[in-house]
C-alpha cells in the first residue's frame, strides 16, 4: 500500500510540473499553450457521508443514523480539456453506531487526478454545460473528539493510545454544470478506503468481511466553483493546410522564374517599333486569390497580401470596381453548409478591402458554394477570387 501511495503521489506531482512544459492535446486536437496563471479554480461544497465496516453493517442501524456531514474547499487547475488536478481540504463528522463511540469529528485532505470524459470523448466545447469527471487520488484523515480536540491518551485502551488517523485512497465522479466560463455548480460522489482499525478503533470487522484490513466511507457533496483569474478556456490551434503551403510555394517559384526571364532580357530594344497601349474595356481577372482553411472564413495572415495588392490597384485606379466570388470545396460539407460558408468568405474579403480604405459601393460580392469548382484540385476551391471591372 505504501508503494502504491508513493507511486500515485509521484504521478500527480509530475503531472503538475509538466503542465507548463507540454502543448495541450485533446481528442486529437492541438490547443495553444495557456499561461501558468490560467485555468485555475476554487470550489466550496458540503454534504453527507456514511462510514462502512462489517460491525456497523451487522447491527443494521437506521439509514439516517449512519449519516454524518462534511464540508470541503478545493483548489485545482485544468492543464488541458482532458486532464486536471486538485487539492481538497475537508472536515466533518462520522457516525459509528457499531461500538461504544457514537460519533467522531475529523479533518483531512486529498490530492486527485481528474479526467474530463465528456470533453475527451465528445470533442472540446467551451460552452458545454454538463461534464462528467472521474477522479483518483490519495489523502489523509485525522480523527478528533466531539469538541474538535485531539483524542486524549487513556491507558489500556488501544483506540486512545493510537489517535485515529489513516491514509486514504479516493475515487469518485464529479458531475459538473458549467453555467459560465467562471462559475459552475457540482455534485461530487466519492468513495474512500481507510486503514481498518487505524481510524475507527475497531480491530476487526472490516469493510464487508471479518478481519478485512480496510474500512470504507461514501461521500456526497454539492457546491459551487469559481474561476481564479486568468483564462478559463482553451483555444484550438489553427494548423497550416499543407496543400495551401504547396500552392503558395508554387506561386513563389513561378514568380522567381518570371523574374529570371526578365533579368535575361536586354536592357533596351532599339530595333523594336513603339507599340501603342490598348485599353481593354471588358472585365479583367486579377491574379489575386484568397485561400481559406477547411471550414473557415478567417483570412490567414499570409493571404492578406492578396487583399492588400487589390486595394493598392483600386487606389491607383479610382474608377475601378471589383467583384469577389467565393467558393467552397465539394469534398467536405453539405451543399447548404458550403453555400453559407462561401458567403461568409466573400463578405470577409469584402470587409478586409474596406479596412484598407476601399468604399463599399466599389465592391460586389457573390458566392457559389460548391455548385462550381474553379480548380481541379479539390482543396484549392476553398477560395475567393478577385475580378476587376
Amino acid at each position: 500500500m505504501k508503494k502504491f501511495s508513493l507511486l500515485l503521489v509521484s504521478a500527480l506531482v509530475a503531472f503538475s510540473i509538466s503542465a507548463q512544459e507540454v502543448q495541450n492535446v485533446s481528442n486529437g486536437t492541438v490547443f495553444l499553450r495557456n499561461k501558468g496563471s490560467d485555468n485555475w479554480y476554487m470550489g466550496l461544497g458540503g454534504g453527507t457521508n456514511m462510514y462502512l465496516n462489517k460491525g456497523i453493517n451487522d447491527q443494521s442501524p437506521d439509514f439516517m443514523d449512519r449519516l454524518g456531514w462534511n464540508g470541503q474547499i478545493e483548489i485545482g487547475r485544468w492543464n488541458s480539456p482532458r486532464w486536471g488536478a486538485r487539492v481538497v481540504l475537508e472536515g466533518g463528522n462520522i457516525q459509528l453506531p457499531s461500538w461504544g463511540r457514537e460519533e467522531m469529528n475529523w479533518v483531512g485532505g486529498h490530492l486527485d487526478l481528474m479526467y474530463n470524459v465528456t470533453q475527451a470523448w465528445g470533442g472540446y466545447r467551451a460552452d458545454r454545460v454538463y461534464n462528467l469527471i472521474p477522479y483518483l487520488g490519495i489523502g489523509y484523515m485525522y480523527g478528533l473528539d466531539k469538541d474538535w480536540k485531539k483524542i486524549p491518551h487513556v491507558s489500556g485502551d488501544d483506540f486512545y493510545r493510537t489517535p485515529a488517523q489513516s491514509f486514504t485512497y479516493n475515487v469518485g465522479l464529479i458531475n459538473n454544470f458549467q453555467l459560465s466560463p467562471r462559475f459552475a455548480i457540482f455534485v461530487d460522489l466519492g468513495f474512500r478506503v481507510l486503514n481498518q482499525g487505524g481510524f475507527d478503533g475497531k480491530r476487526h470487522g472490516g469493510l464487508f468481511i471479518d478481519n478485512a484490513p480496510i474500512d470504507g466511507m461514501f461521500t456526497a457533496n454539492a457546491g459551487i466553483k469559481f474561476g481564479l483569474g486568468g483564462k478559463q478556456t482553451f483555444t484550438p490551434a489553427e494548423l497550416m493546410d499543407y496543400n495551401l503551403i504547396n500552392d503558395l510555394n508554387s506561386q513563389i517559384n513561378r514568380l522567381r522564374a518570371e523574374n529570371e526571364e526578365l533579368r535575361r532580357r536586354p536592357a533596351s530594344c532599339p530595333d523594336c517599333p513603339d507599340v501603342q497601349p490598348q485599353v481593354v474595356q471588358s472585365s479583367v481577372h486579377v491574379p489575386n486569390v484568397v485561400f481559406f482553411r477547411i471550414n473557415s472564413a478567417v483570412i490567414d495572415r499570409g493571404q492578406q497580401v492578396s487583399v492588400f495588392n487589390t486595394a493598392e490597384h483600386m487606389r491607383a485606379n479610382p474608377n475601378a470596381r471589383v467583384k469577389i466570388i467565393a467558393y467552397a470545396d465539394r469534398g467536405t460539407g453539405t451543399p447548404a453548409i458550403n453555400m453559407a460558408l462561401s458567403e461568409r468568405r466573400a463578405r470577409a474579403v469584402a470587409a478586409a478591402l474596406q479596412n484598407h480604405g476601399i468604399a463599399a459601393n466599389r465592391i460586389e460580392v457573390e458566392w457559389k458554394g460548391d455548385t462550381e469548382q474553379p480548380y481541379a484540385e479539390n482543396d484549392w476551391n476553398r477560395v475567393a477570387i478577385f475580378f476587376m471591372q
